[in-house]
């Protein structure tokens, strides 16, 4: 039988894991199960404790970001298949259907559907990152990024799943090389999305997997959260698209700065003013800017 290792990232996720974990431990098609702690939380040590060893305990010992610490988790493992997984996603379904579609085509990532609550529509696809999209995301909100779909009973092709809960054969994911590590936070999963398409697919099935409380974990460091997304930015757009691109990028941090300021967003102004210069940092300097901690 073939089964997935499951990898979850945690970050004082404690109280997420004690509902996202029993639904994972109780599939039939997973094998290991593992958790890299990013916050050394002791809480979270205890959690995993009283699964009896059923799922395993990583502490990296300081917040390596999510890229570094899905690539530790998955090295751990030894499935065939391995899921990524978001501490806040509560699975209700089992995983089966997708681990045989790994195990079948080779070259794909997947994920299936999730809400965010009560929602008619899947919350995990998203439209593909391009310089356009991130202005609108930047005057009219992050939900513009989605790319939400009816649930159903279909696999489609989509052009990004979000890392909350993405899948893939262990033999793709090598041949990848894995999540890039430049990235502490956000757009990882993009750019590992990026580079299925160009060698496979990626796809959504449209059938309800279950809920995602998305942004839990980095509302406990809202304010590191809202930089790091804006450094993460730039590095994507430098490493897609070249200076100029990344350059366009730093322009649009400065469109978010005067329109979350307008429109009284909850970070304040001090962290939008920080994301800039640090987003113009790393425009300067590529690769020398760390947010987390």
């Amino acid at each position: 039988m073939i089964r997935t290792a499951v990898v979850v990232v945690a970050f004082r996720s404690a109280e997420h894991l004690r509902h996202g974990l029993p639904p994972v431990m109780a599939d039939p098609d997973v094998g290991d199960i593992v958790v890299v702690d990013n916050s050394s939380d002791p809480a979270t040590a205890e959690v995993v404790r009283r699964t009896g060893g059923r799922v395993r305990y990583i502490d990296p010992g300081a917040n390596l970001g999510f890229a570094t610490a899905c690539n530790i988790g998955y090295r751990a493992t030894g499935d065939p298949v391995v899921t990524f997984l978001n501490p806040d996603v509560v699975l209700e379904r089992g995983v089966g259907e997708l681990v045989k579609a790994c195990a079948a085509d080779g070259s794909l990532v997947v994920a299936g559907g999730l809400a965010s609550g009560d929602e008619d529509v899947l919350l995990n696809a998203r439209y593909r990152v391009t310089l356009w999209n991130e202005l609108r995301r930047a005057v009219l909100g992050a939900r513009v990024s989605f790319d939400p779909r009816p649930f159903g009973t279909t696999t489609t092709p989509v052009a990004q799943v979000d890392g909350a809960f993405l899948m893939a054969a262990r033999t793709f994911l090598d041949a990848l090389g894995g999540f890039d590590e430049r990235f502490e936070l956000y757009f990882e999963d993009v750019d590992l999305c990026d580079r299925a398409r160009e060698r496979g697919h990626v796809v959504m099935d449209t059938q309800r997997y279950g809920t995602h409380a998305a942004g839990a974990s980095s509302r406990t460091v809202a304010a590191a959260s809202y930089c790091v997304f804006r450094v993460s930015r730039i590095r994507y757009f430098a490493a897609r698209a070249g200076t100029l691109a990344a350059a366009a990028a730093v322009a649009i941090t400065a469109v978010e700065l005067v329109v979350r300021t307008l429109t009284r967003q909850p970070e304040g102004w001090s962290v939008r003013l920080r994301a800039l210069r640090l987003a113009a940092r790393e425009l300067l300097r590529p690769g020398t800017v760390r947010v987390l901690s």
